[in-house]
């Protein structure tokens, strides 16, 4: 027969083991997650450099602000005894002195208006005698060639002799009248007045149409042709009667009579 063993056939001893070793790691974790954590909230609580530049900044601003509080106390204080009364007299005399200054300013815009208003009327003045001087422009070549042709005329004239010349006077007080006495007819040429150069076929005719004009105004050149020298008779006793003033040129029968405008007053 077998013999029996003596003593417990199970041993507990590896399972002690590991609950040790677990317990002995679960400490160490432990352990150092404490020592973590007040690393932490050393770190946490130690100011840092960027704080406390911060912290100082805030501590002036704080200062300056106080420094501008006791200014304005200051201020106020000094303000605090202005008489109520003075202080609204001071008021009204600025709003015084402000409707005042709005008047002016009023009155200055209004004087600005007719300063435009004469700068606007001085521009078409301006444009007024741009555009007379170009016509005066016009007028000058006008005359200029009317002169030209006139001074030809004249040396035409000058070189014929079959031509006699009369220039108009340049009075405008009275009014000549150029008397042509021939046999057939009396042409009368008139510079101003009428402006016309008329024609009679008698003396009657004639002396009917002088007497018609103011004597005191007008007066007659009477150029005489031989061919004439019977209705020249007539016409001067006519004249002589009635107190028209009259002067005398003779002609000959077949010269022809030019006239020309007064030096100063143009055709």
């Amino acid at each position: 027969m077998r013999r029996r063993r003596s003593g417990s056939p199970f041993s507990l001893f590896s399972f002690q083991d590991a609950i040790t070793s677990v317990c002995g790691v679960i400490v160490l974790i432990t352990l150092l997650m404490a020592l973590d954590l007040t690393r932490r909230a050393t770190e946490e609580t130690a100011p840092s450099a960027v704080a406390r530049e911060r912290v100082e900044e805030t501590e002036r601003r704080i200062e300056e602000l106080r420094n501008n509080l006791s200014s304005v106390q200051a201020t106020l204080d000094a303000t605090a005894h202005i008489d109520e009364a003075a202080l609204g007299m001071t008021i009204e005399e600025a709003l015084a002195e402000l409707e005042a200054a709005r008047e002016r300013l009023e009155a200055t815009r209004a004087e600005n208006a007719k300063i435009d208003e004469r700068l606007e009327a001085l521009a078409a003045v301006e444009e007024r005698f741009a555009g007379q001087e170009a016509r005066l422009e016009a007028l000058e070549e006008q005359a200029k060639e009317a002169r030209e042709e006139a001074e030809k005329t004249v040396a035409q004239a000058v070189d014929s002799e079959r031509s006699v010349l009369y220039r108009y006077p340049e009075s405008v007080g009275e009014i000549p009248h150029y008397v042509d006495i021939s046999g057939a007819k009396i042409v009368v040429h008139t510079e101003r007045g009428e402006g016309e150069v008329k024609t009679f076929d008698t003396p009657f005719s004639f002396t009917k149409w002088a007497n018609t004009r103011p004597s005191s105004k007008e007066y007659f050149v009477l150029i005489v042709r031989p061919s004439g020298a019977e209705a020249f008779d007539f016409i001067e006793s006519e004249l002589d009667s009635n107190g028209y003033r009259y002067g005398i040129d003779l002609v000959g029968e077949s010269r022809e009579l030019v006239f020309l405008p007064a030096e100063g007053g143009g055709e």
